[in-house]
C-alpha cells in the first residue's frame, strides 16, 4: 500500500511539472520545430529522425517521405542534392536516415509515423551495402540510431498485428542486448503489449516514460539547433530540363574526379583511397549477399507497411561497378542482392525504381558507394514524377 501511494504521488508530481513546462518552455520548443519551410525536412539532426512530432509536423500533402541511409547526407551540400533541387513549397522531401539507418530502424520509424503519412507517398532506398554482413546491422550501430519513442509507438499501434509486433520487438530486444537499460525497457514493452502482463498503472507508466523521452528529444533538437537556416527558394519548383541538368553536373564531375581512374570525387579519393590503393585490391573478395539477416529485417519492415496499408516504392541504388570489381566484389555477387531485392518487391507488390543497371555509368557515383552527380539527377527526375 505504501509503495502504491508513493508511486501515485510521484506520478502526480511529474504531471504537475509537465503542465508547468507545457505552459512555459514547451511552447518555445514547438515553435522552433514547427516551420513553413524546408529547414527541418532537410535537417540531418539525430533528434529529428527519432521524433514522431518533428517529422510529421513538417510534412504536408506535397511532401514525399524518403527513407534511406548515408546516401541522403553524404552529398547534402552539393547543388544536385534534393535539398537544392526540391527546396520549394509545391514539392519537397522529408528525408529520414543517415549512415546505419537500415531496415529495422526504418521499421520502427514507419510503425510510429505511418498512420499519419497523409499523402501515402513513401520511397525507401535499399542499398546493397546493408546486405553484405551476415548478422545484419551491428548492435552498436543499432543502439546509436534506434528511437525508443518509435519503438513504443509501433508497439502501441493498434493497426499493426500481434504477429508483426512480436517479430519486431524480438529483433529489437536482440539488438539491444548490450544495453541493459534499453533491453529492460523493450522487454517491458513486450510484456505489456504482447503478453498483456500489467495493469492500468503499468500502461500509464510506459506512456509517461515515452512522453518524457519524446519531450527530452525535442528539447535536445531545440538546444542543439537542429533546424537549419534554410529559407525556401520559392513556391513553385522550376520546370527543370533534366537533360540539361545532367549535362551540367557531368561537366562539374569531370573536373572534380580528374585525379583517379574511377570517377570518384578527388577529395574522397585522396583521403580514403590513394595511400592504400594497392592494399584494397580484392580486399572484399569474400563479400556475400545471399544470407544476410538484413533480409529478415526487411521482412519485418514490410510486415509493418502491409499492416498499415501504406503505398511504398523501393529505390534500388547501384554499387560503383568499377570500384567494386577492383575490390573483389564482382558483378555476379552484386547481382545476387539486386535479384533478391526485386523478388521481395515483386512478392509484396512493391513498385521498384531500379538503378542497378547503372553500375558502370559515367559520373553516376560520388565515391566508392554513394550516389553522385548524374545518379542524383536520374533519381530526382523519377521522384518528381511522384509530385501530386
Amino acid at each position: 500500500m505504501i509503495k502504491l501511494k508513493a508511486f501515485l504521488i510521484s506520478i502526480i508530481l511529474v504531471l504537475i511539472t509537465l503542465v508547468i513546462l507545457d505552459r512555459t518552455y514547451i511552447k518555445k520548443i514547438e515553435d522552433y520545430y514547427k516551420v513553413n519551410d524546408n529547414s527541418v525536412r532537410y535537417s540531418t539532426s539525430f533528434e529529428k529522425y527519432k521524433s514522431k512530432d518533428i517529422i510529421l509536423e513538417n510534412m504536408t500533402p506535397k511532401t514525399l517521405l524518403l527513407l534511406g541511409s548515408s546516401e541522403l547526407t553524404t552529398t547534402i551540400n552539393e547543388d544536385y542534392h534534393p535539398k537544392k533541387i526540391f527546396n520549394y513549397n509545391d514539392f519537397n522531401i522529408m528525408q529520414v536516415g543517415v549512415g546505419n539507418s537500415q531496415n529495422i530502424i526504418h521499421a520502427a520509424t514507419i510503425g510510429s509515423i505511418g498512420n499519419d503519412v497523409t499523402n501515402n507517398q513513401i520511397v525507401m532506398i535499399q542499398s546493397i551495402q546493408w546486405f553484405d554482413n551476415k548478422n545484419g546491422i551491428l548492435k552498436d550501430a543499432f543502439l546509436s540510431r534506434i528511437s525508443s519513442e518509435h519503438v513504443y509507438n509501433t508497439m502501441a499501434n493498434d493497426r499493426i498485428s500481434k504477429e508483426t509486433k512480436e517479430k519486431f520487438i524480438n529483433r529489437v530486444i536482440e539488438l539491444s542486448a548490450t544495453n541493459k537499460e534499453l533491453s529492460k525497457k523493450y522487454r517491458s514493452y513486450k510484456r505489456y503489449f504482447l503478453k498483456e502482463k500489467g495493469n492500468f498503472f503499468t500502461g500509464t507508466f510506459l506512456k509517461l516514460d515515452n512522453y518524457v523521452f519524446s519531450l527530452k528529444n525535442k528539447y535536445n533538437f531545440y538546444k542543439n539547433k537542429g533546424r537549419e537556416n534554410y529559407p525556401l527558394s520559392g513556391d513553385v519548383t522550376p520546370n527543370y530540363n533534366w537533360n540539361e541538368l545532367d549535362k551540367k553536373v557531368t561537366e562539374e564531375a569531370k573536373e572534380r574526379t580528374n585525379n583517379n581512374d574511377y570517377q570518384i570525387d578527388n577529395t574522397y579519393y585522396d583521403k580514403y583511397i590513394r595511400s592504400k590503393y594497392d592494399q584494397l585490391k580484392n580486399s572484399s573478395k569474400n563479400t556475400k549477399y545471399d544470407d544476410a539477416k538484413e533480409y529478415e529485417d526487411l521482412d519485418i519492415f514490410l510486415s509493418i507497411v502491409k499492416d498499415l496499408g501504406l503505398n511504398i516504392k523501393f529505390a534500388i541504388l547501384p554499387a560503383h561497378g568499377r570500384w567494386s570489381d577492383y575490390t573483389g566484389i564482382d558483378s555476379s555477387k552484386r547481382e545476387v542482392a539486386y535479384k533478391k531485392l526485386k523478388e521481395i518487391a515483386s512478392k509484396n507488390n512493391i513498385e521498384v525504381m531500379d538503378y542497378s543497371g547503372k553500375e558502370y555509368e559515367d559520373y553516376y557515383m560520388y565515391d566508392a558507394m554513394h550516389l553522385g552527380w548524374r545518379g542524383w539527377i536520374d533519381f530526382e527526375r523519377d521522384l518528381y514524377k511522384l509530385k501530386k
